[in-house]
């Protein structure tokens, strides 16, 4: 029940940036005992299932700079082998390290309008290599949620296209990852992992959607900050445990 209870939370937190169950899920279900597949297997079709009813919601939204094309060319390759290099070694450590210093420094620079400006100019100056590197941390720690959230709300600040994004990128991920564990990794998929699933978008629909229409921009930004806090505090937990 402390899984579906996790997953019930995070689908209200996922509904409001896009993510949240693979990002705080994957750590708090680590902490709570559970083997690592064993987390994916319950977390990630609750998170595909919500990320592509966001997906159908945001469809019109336009992203300008061809973020989709990119998406698909530079991040996908690069979960798929990050995934394939985590079945033969254990880096989830170090990318933990990294990860955690990566958010300290991005919420740093996101609650600093002069470092704010520097940050957007050099996401979208290297965004291919961002999304390189937001595929493969993915692949070899499920984490790269946390390159996510910092690199869509530095390339657009209207949350619509910040959700329509980040939601996007999600769907895609978490239906890959599926693939590679239940056709190449051959781990067993039972009817109780999709449970999480149908929590996850009963409580979009009947929480998350409401309070996402009610959130203003200025708000909408300054909970960016905060999950970016609150991750990094959380990963930092996790690491020296």
């Amino acid at each position: 029940m402390d899984i579906y209870f996790l997953i019930l939370f995070l689908s209200v937190v996922q509904s409001l940036f896009g993510v949240g169950l693979l990002l705080f899920g994957t750590p708090l279900m680590l902490l709570l005992g559970y083997e690592y597949t064993e987390a994916l297997m319950y977390l990630l079709p609750a998170s595909a299932v919500l990320s592509w009813s966001q997906v159908r919601d945001f469809s019109q939204v336009k992203l300008n700079g061809g973020y989709r094309k990119l998406f698909f060319l530079i991040c996908l390759p690069f979960l798929g082998l990050g995934m394939l290099a985590a079945t033969e070694y254990d880096l989830s450590r170090e990318i933990k390290f990294f990860v955690t210093l990566m958010l300290v420094l991005a919420f740093i620079v996101r609650t600093s309008f002069y470092f704010k400006d520097r940050l957007q100019i050099l996401m979208k100056k290297n965004l291919p290599l961002a999304l390189g590197m937001m595929g493969l941390i993915h692949g070899l720690s499920n984490m790269g949620g946390s390159i996510l959230t910092p690199l869509v709300s530095s390339l657009y600040k209207d949350k619509n296209k910040v959700l329509a994004a980040v939601s996007f990128d999600y769907a895609f991920m978490a239906s890959l990852q599926l693939i590679i564990l239940v056709f190449i990794a051959q781990v067993d998929f039972e009817t109780h992992h999709l449970y999480g699933a149908g929590i996850s978008l009963a409580m979009r629909y009947l929480i998350g959607k409401k309070v996402f229409a009610f959130t203003s921009e200025v708000s909408y930004q300054r909970l960016i900050n905060g999950f970016i806090f609150a991750n990094a505090l959380l990963l930092g937990i996790n690491l020296f445990n």
